[in-house]
């Protein structure tokens, strides 16, 4: 008998969180597992999804607190209940919802992914005072007991929900990224013109005025920065570019799907966010050799750069950023010594092993 995997995100976009879970949804074996995907309004993946005989169910609600309703009324009416069935959200708000509102029974086990650390929690909720964090301490400490396992996609998070909210039944499993380990060589450094590249959601956690404004300290024509992605805060981004006078330095190209293309063409890679689950362009540019440079994101950052072994780490801000792009620039080789290391430490998050380890994961549910 197979096994009905019911995948539910608040947000399935282009970003990392709907990368992983459209890779891993592709490459479960379809003759075990029966997939569904539930997602609010809209699904950046759906036609992909489809076509790798996966159902795509979209609830038209605009937050993820009314989505329950449906949530709940879907399990009932394909009478899920009466064969095995795991429910498996996404990303702490959503994680939160379905510990409070979907009931555990014999036949429907619950899985919580946590991706980011739960100051995303507190963003979503708009949680600013003691008093509601609180309540949300309360609210996670409880409920999400009712899971029968918290999958983490870090050490870091993991070992944060085990110590701030004495939660057990917690497994580390990294998103699988790498489908392939291809061997690149260092690329001609010239003086003439150095390519860096940010590849992310333009949202405010992903800091990537930072790196504008270190550029932009930093005073040099010979640096040219290429933002990929999109989010609410392109607009502020390119208006920041404008003022500063950097529109011949900066370039904007949207979001991507072949991100290695314009890794190959990159002398420096740099992740610049206040926090992060698992940065997985980082991983992306680590494993085609490029060098990195990442804020103490937290989140999965140190175990893919090894706490700075294979990449340069710094403490935030735009000041601490240029510095690091200045040491690049005055001594390249040092950062490209890093890179060796780094491809071989990202090569065990390879695609295939992190599938079949996710399958015997949900065949021991039961």
């Amino acid at each position: 008998m197979k096994i009905n995997l019911i995948f539910f995100l608040a947000r399935f976009g282009k970003g990392g969180a709907g990368n992983s879970v459209y890779r891993l949804c592709k490459g479960l074996d379809k003759k075990k597992f029966d997939i569904t995907v539930l997602c609010l309004n809209k699904c950046a993946y759906e036609k992909k999804l489809r076509k790798n005989k996966i159902k795509v169910i979209k609830i038209l609600s605009s937050r993820a607190l009314f989505s329950m309703i449906y949530l709940k009324k879907h399990l009932k009416k394909n009478k899920f209940y009466k064969d095995k069935n795991i429910l498996i959200s996404n990303i702490n708000y959503t994680n939160l919802l379905c510990a409070i509102f979907i009931k555990k029974k014999e036949n429907l086990k619950l899985i919580a992914f946590e991706r980011t650390p739960f100051q995303e929690l507190e963003i979503y909720f708009g949680v600013t005072d003691f008093i509601k964090k609180f309540i949300i301490k309360f609210l996670i400490r409880f409920y999400y007991k009712r899971f029968d396992k918290i999958i983490c996609n870090s050490i870091y998070i993991g070992n944060y929900l085990k110590k701030k909210y004495g939660l057990k039944s917690i497994t580390i499993h990294p998103p699988s990224i790498i489908s392939n380990n291809k061997v690149i060589k260092n690329k001609n450094y010239s003086n003439k013109k150095i390519v860096i590249s940010t590849i992310c959601r333009l949202s405010k956690e992903k800091a990537v005025h930072e790196i504008i404004y270190a550029l932009n300290y930093l005073k040099l024509n010979n640096i040219k920065l290429k933002i990929i992605g999109d989010g609410p805060e392109k607009k502020n981004l390119k208006d920041l570019t404008k003022k500063l006078s950097l529109t011949k330095n900066v370039k904007f190209y949207g979001h991507k799907t072949n991100v290695e293309k314009y890794l190959l063409k990159t002398h420096l890679y740099i992740n610049s966010s206040y926090f992060e689950g698992f940065p997985n362009s980082v991983v992306e540019a680590a494993n085609l050799g490029v060098p990195i440079i990442s804020s103490q994101s937290h989140g999965g950052i140190n175990e893919i750069l090894l706490n700075g072994k294979c990449g340069t780490i710094y403490n935030g801000g735009y000041k601490n950023l240029a510095f690091e792009i200045k040491r690049y620039l005055k001594n390249p080789e040092i950062f490209y010594k890093k890179v060796q290391l780094a491809k071989k430490n990202v090569a065990k998050f390879n695609l295939i092993n992190h599938q079949k380890k996710f399958e015997k994961l949900l065949s021991k549910i039961f």
